[in-house]
């Protein structure tokens, strides 16, 4: 039975509760898609979580509002928008995001607006089933809106819809001039009911939708796609979701994953192959999240062909917008920090941890125990150090190992005698490490030394014998 069809199918005279049969008799080259309610439960679900940038306010239809009707009905999505319309410019304005929106996501909506959650149901409905139908967004045009709409848009079973029609009664409007206790009498009191939730006459509570707490999707790909380049176009769709997602919950995204699934039907099966995407800081834009993916992507070698994509984001972290400078930018101010986060993204995503990673400071006394390096990513929990207000100056050169300096009657040289000009300051420290060759001990005096050559030097007097200077960096 046809559950659904396009604008050309209509066009043959193909309509919805048609037998199959008798639409493939109408149009020979028909093309019938099984319906599948587990991926328009996941669609639905994926569209809720985009659609929460523009409600708090979200009911995921199923269909639940007319379900006392017996009819299978039209799955969609009910938004309050009454509160969003002046953040997005008014009514017109917010439309043309939501619409625009779904467009980008490859969807075509029928809208319905009204004051009442069943009402704008209905009015929806109906325009999706290609009738004429008008909105309701004042209460003076609730009645008028729902009397026009034809009994089909009730989807009442078809015992009932065939004894009206035979009675000669093709619109709501027709009903609801009929006394209502005898209609109630003949066909049921509870028939009533969904059309006075919908005129307002009852209460109409609905179930709100909660995004979680974590972002999931996936799509499957329209042909085997062989090459990691032509992952983007379906990951475009993906991002996009995402973006829709990260700004109903006010957050940006730490990292990404991405799996590319393998055709589980081949000859051996094959681990799905996972494309991850580090930030170095918390970041929704589609388009920018598409530019880092293709970075990543030219060092990406998938073992078969993809059939499925998928994204996961397990760690959302809280967006700060990037607030304009009232001013225009000088020509010789230094650069945005935002430029070098986007320029480090850029490299990672190119180059791969192993070339482009962060240095974390660490708490720890002992100068080449002090840093670590850790994989860029946005805000690691447990390896931010703060730095106290007055701490020591430090050389910007820190050297792999210290190297030993000649003497001169007891006084280091590099490139010429030494003049120290600032220390001694004492560091002892590593007894929690005691037997680790990686992690010795230290017993030093620090100083701050000066060449003839204008060099400034960090170097240490070893307090263990035989009491040797070494160079541990240099200031400039």
């Amino acid at each position: 039975m046809i559950a659904f069809c396009n604008e050309p199918a209509r066009a043959a005279g193909i309509a919805p509760a048609m037998k199959l049969a008798a639409a493939q008799a109408l149009a020979r080259t028909l093309a019938a898609v099984p319906r599948n309610p587990d991926r328009e439960r996941d669609a639905l679900h994926e569209l809720a979580c985009w659609a929460y940038q523009f409600s708090a306010r979200i009911t995921i239809h199923p269909p639940s509002l007319l379900r006392s009707f017996g009819g299978q009905g039209r799955s969609g999505l009910i938004l309050e928008t009454g509160g969003s319309e002046r953040l997005f410019g008014g009514h017109c304005e917010l439309h043309r995001h939501i619409r625009d929106g779904l467009a980008s996501l490859g969807y075509h909506a029928a809208f319905g607006y009204a004051t009442t959650p069943a009402a704008a149901w209905l009015i929806g409905s109906a325009r999706a089933g290609g009738l004429a139908a008008r909105d309701a967004r004042a209460d003076g045009q609730l009645h008028a809106a729902i009397a026009s709409l034809p009994l089909t848009t009730l989807e009442w079973d078809a015992d009932t819809a065939h004894t009206l029609h035979a009675l000669g009664l093709t619109t709501i409007g027709q009903v609801l001039e009929l006394p209502r206790d005898a209609f109630a009498r003949r066909f049921g009191a509870r028939r009533l009911d969904p059309l006075d939730r919908a005129l307002g006459l009852r209460p109409d509570p609905q179930p709100e939708f909660s995004p979680p707490a974590r972002f999931a999707a996936r799509i499957e790909l329209p042909a085997d796609v062989t090459q990691s380049a032509q992952l983007m176009f379906p990951a475009h769709r993906l991002l996009r979701s995402l973006e829709g997602f990260l700004r109903g919950r006010d957050a940006g995204a730490a990292g990404l994953i991405f799996t590319a699934h393998h055709n589980p039907r081949g000859a051996r099966p094959v681990t799905a192959t996972p494309i991850a995407l580090a930030l170095a800081a918390a970041e929704r834009d589609a388009g920018r999240l598409a530019q880092l993916l293709a970075e990543r992507l030219t060092r990406v070698s998938l073992p078969e062909p993809a059939v499925e994509l998928s994204l996961a984001v397990e760690r959302l972290a809280p967006f700060q917008a990037l607030n304009a400078s009232l001013l225009p930018p000088s020509q010789d101010g230094v650069r945005s920090g935002l430029d070098w986060l986007q320029l480090g993204e850029t490299l990672h995503a190119r180059l791969g941890s192993e070339r482009v990673f962060q240095l974390q400071a660490v708490d720890d006394h002992r100068p080449e125990q002090a840093i670590r390096i850790v994989p860029l990513a946005a805000e690691r929990d447990g390896l931010q150090v703060p730095i106290p207000p007055f701490a020591p100056q430090r050389p910007l050169l820190i050297l792999p190992a210290p190297q030993p300096l000649p003497q001169q009657d007891g006084h280091p040289g590099y490139g010429g005698r030494l003049a120290l000009v600032a220390g001694p300051e004492r560091i002892e420290a590593g007894w929690w490490d005691f037997g680790d060759p990686h992690r010795p001990t230290v017993h030093r005096d620090y100083f701050v030394a000066r060449n003839r050559r204008g060099q400034t030097l960090w170097i240490y007097r070893e307090l263990k014998q035989p009491r040797g200077w070494y160079l541990h960096g240099f200031f400039c």
